[in-house]
This record gives C-alpha cells, structure tokens and sequence, in this order.
C-alpha cells in the first residue's frame, strides 16, 4: 500500500489520487457464483483500506506547520496507521485464498483497534487518552522492577543489556509523559474494560462476536484447535492433524471493512471537518459501506441457498 504525501493542500485531485478507484459492484446484483462475489469483497476490502490509509496521513493547517499531531490526535492516527498495516497483511493473505486461520487472528486485532479509536473519537474526555498510555505501562513498570532487583542483588553491576531495557522503558515514559514510579503495574484494562467500551458506542451486543468468539484465533484454545487444525474420526474418538488451511472469503473481509469505516469517519468529523475536501471522503465511505453491505448481504444468501440440504 502506497503511503499518502501528508499535506494541508486538501486539493481534490490529491485526494483521488490516493485513493484506490471506485469498485462498481452492479454486475454481480444478481450473482450466482459465490467465487464472483468473493471476488468484488476482496476488491472492495482494499478500498476501504485505501480510504483509512489516507485518513490516517492527513495533516491540517496547524500539524502541518508544526510537522505533527499533537499526542491524542497522534493515538487516533495510529491506531489508524495500525489498522492500515494489518489491512495491508490480510489483502495480501487473502490474495492466495488459503489462508482464513491466520486471518481470522488478525481480524480481531483489527476490530480491537477500531473499538478502541471509535471510542476514544466519540467520548471528548481527556482522560480516557491518559488512561490509555498510562494503563499501558504496566509491563514496562514490572520489567523496569526487575532488573533493579537483579542488580541490586548483584552489588550494583548492570548489565549492557538492562542498561539498553532501562533506557528503552526511560525514554518512552519521557515521551509518554509519565514517571516508571507511578505506573500502576497490576493489569488494569482502560475506558473499564473492552466490553464498557463497546457498551458507550451502544455496540455491547457484538462484545461475544467480536472480541470473545475471534480470540480462540488469537490464543489458539480448544475450540480453535478443533475446528482449525485437527481432524475428528467420531468412529474411533481420535484426532489427527489438519495442516490444510482453510479458505478466505467475504466473511473474514466486508463485516471488517465496514467496522473499520464507523470508525474512520468520526476521526474526520473531529479533526477535519474545517476542510471542505474532506466532504469527498465521507461521501466516499458512506457510499463504500454501502456497496460492502450490499455484497455481504448476497454472500449471504448464497451460503445459505449453498448450505441447503
């Protein structure tokens, strides 16, 4: 994926050129071949990522003067800029098909970012930011106890590879803004947890699909192994293994996609809506999720009428 000049010129042409064409999607209206409508998913996927690729480069007046974002605007940016990246790596899976397990862990990482910039987008409050930087320190703040413990239990003498550690965990808390002393080093999951997080963006229905169900993919439990990576014989009770993978299709692609853009929009709704040109990309998203919903809803119906007995 290309990476868009950041600019303030907000000039239409710019605008076009950094994102991918428009994908029609009326021929396959009434399409009977599911791997057509694969297809135009696949293509319609990398148009949303084109779309979050872009709003993620964007710089008004005052950033682009200042050669940055301020650090919230900065979150928001990368999450974006993460989400971009991991889109990248699913299109290029997906592009051989057979490949749906280690997708389907990206997948929720995916979704995960975008819960949590449309939560920090829609809530103005300062302190979730706070929280969610602060909160993430913890590690560092057990690693950082660690290693003085250890050098202190040998008389003083630190290692060059806890002098690296020490200084890495230093210099992101300068930047961070934070002093190690102060972080917090139980877990403790910011905004009250993902499921309140979803809950403020009226979202706590999707908390089982979308967080819990995805992460037997990401922590490879029972219910991933079975239906992934081994093979049942209800005959004998036994297992053998699956190293097949299973296929990608529009499933693992339009549902992403479009969750993804709910949680673009707000980003430049907040950002820049000072910019007249950034009217072309919300026109662009409403119309793209649109079209992702539309082919998802006759992916659909074909795996239904494909599931028939």
């Amino acid at each position: 994926m290309s990476v868009p000049k950041q600019t303030n010129d907000g000039t239409r042409e710019a605008l076009e050129e950094s994102l991918l064409p428009r994908v029609e999607i009326d021929a396959i209206a009434h399409e009977t071949d599911i791997e057509k409508v694969n297809e135009v998913a696949f293509e319609l996927y990398k148009e949303a990522l084109s779309v979050v690729n872009l709003a993620a480069h964007l710089l008004d007046e005052a950033a682009n003067v200042k050669g940055g974002w301020p650090r919230n605007q900065a979150i928001c940016a990368g999450l974006m800029i993460r989400i971009a990246k991991f889109m990248v790596v699913v299109t290029q899976l997906s592009a051989t098909r057979d490949r749906a397990e280690v997708v389907h862990a990206l997948n929720r990482s995916i979704m995960e970012s975008a819960v949590n910039l449309e939560f920090l987008l829609r809530t103005t409050e300062d302190k979730f930011f706070d929280q969610f930087v602060s909160f993430s320190l913890g590690p560092e703040g057990e690693l950082y106890d660690l290693i003085k413990a250890n050098v202190a239990a040998r008389g003083g003498e630190v290692w060059p590879i806890e002098q690296r550690m020490l200084a890495s965990i230093n210099d992101l808390c300068q930047i961070s803004g934070v002093k190690i002393e102060e972080v917090n080093r139980k877990y403790r999951d910011w905004g009250g947890g993902f499921r309140e997080r979803l809950k403020t963006l009226g979202k706590e229905e999707q908390y089982v699909s979308m967080q819990r169900i995805p992460s037997h993919a990401v922590h490879g439990s029972w219910v991933d192994l079975y239906k992934n990576h081994l093979e049942y014989d209800p005959k004998n009770n036994t297992f053998s293994p699956k190293p097949r993978f299973k296929f990608v299709d529009a499933r693992g692609l339009s549902p992403i996609a479009v969750f993804v853009l709910y949680a673009t929009q707000p980003y430049l709704e907040r950002f820049f809506w000072r910019i007249p040109e950034a009217g072309l990309l919300f026109l662009r998203i409403d119309d793209l999720r649109d079209r992702l919903l539309k082919v998802d809803r006759l992916h659909e119906k074909l795996m239904a009428n494909k599931n028939k007995p």
